[in-house]
């Protein structure tokens, strides 16, 4: 059965932990290479060969084995070969350079991932007691006094400003839309003891999401409720979360500068894939 013939032959003894001679006579480091059988091969190759890159065995200017020597290793078409080797080169682990072959990328360009959590989470773990406030909500259709870009006009969203503060102090502004066809149910959640992030994070799935993060000054208006100073530093985050191409919910909220930070970690596809 070809499709799930592994790593055969010259790979059985590396999987003991040697590095050792490929398919016409590459030098392959195979420890560790076997597919999972988790979804597609193509899939299967990537976290593979990505899995080789990310634990060091296959090191920063090291050429690997062409596409028709890969194949034959796994087992596998050599077009199903090409698509891993083309999602890794597009993530930044690979390097391909026409006639030279295919090598492990000196720097890789990493994405920075920030989290979605809930500000009384982070207010809470950091010893402080949260408390938030409503201070607007309203339902409306898209394009009538506002415009959310990536949704169609005349959907129903839901308006919320919501003000959250720890031990009393008032740490960040939000101003958010829900899309209504997306979460209908969230009409009938009257927020008196949930604040809305925490109630979308726990009530419903999201599949990405896309941030803009700026600095900016606190206008007079939003200087007074967060009680500062007009032009004082804030930092400005717009959010937009997605579930299967379904806009869910559009957020921007703005933070004391002195009283919040912000934290991400720069992740990779595959070092996820693999919960590296």
């Amino acid at each position: 059965m070809r499709r799930r013939a592994v790593v055969q032959g010259a790979a059985r003894q590396s999987l003991n932990g040697g590095a050792e001679r490929g398919p016409a006579g590459v030098s392959v480091a195979l420890d560790g290479s076997s597919l999972d059988g988790k979804g597609p091969l193509f899939g299967q190759i990537k976290r593979a060969v990505a899995g080789q890159i990310l634990r060091g065995r296959w090191q920063a200017g090291e050429r690997l084995p062409n596409e028709e020597q890969l194949s034959s290793l796994y087992g596998v078409s050599r077009q199903t070969v090409h698509k891993a080797i083309a999602l890794l080169a597009r993530e930044g682990f690979l390097v391909r350079r026409r006639r030279a072959g295919t090598f492990v990328a000196s720097v890789r360009h990493d994405r920075f991932a920030l989290p979605i959590e809930d500000i009384g989470d982070v207010i809470t773990r950091n010893g402080g007691v949260y408390e938030f406030r409503i201070l607007d909500r309203k339902t409306l259709r898209n394009g009538e006094g506002l415009r959310w870009p990536d949704v169609p006009d005349g959907t129903p969203l839901l308006s919320l400003d919501c003000l959250h503060l720890g031990d009393g102090a008032p740490i960040q502004y939000e101003r958010r839309l829900v899309n209504l066809d997306a979460v209908p149910e969230v009409v009938d959640e009257p927020f008196d003891s949930v604040a809305p992030s925490r109630w979308l994070v726990d009530q419903v799935p999201w599949s990405s999401a896309e941030h803009t993060v700026k600095a900016v000054n606190a206008t007079a208006d939003l200087a007074a409720l967060l009680g500062v100073e007009p032009g004082t530093a804030c930092l400005s985050i717009r959010r937009q979360t997605v579930h299967l191409n379904r806009c869910i919910t559009l957020v921007h909220f703005l933070s004391v500068g002195d009283r919040f930070s912000l934290s991400g970690s720069s992740i990779t596809d595959s070092a996820t894939e693999l919960n590296l």
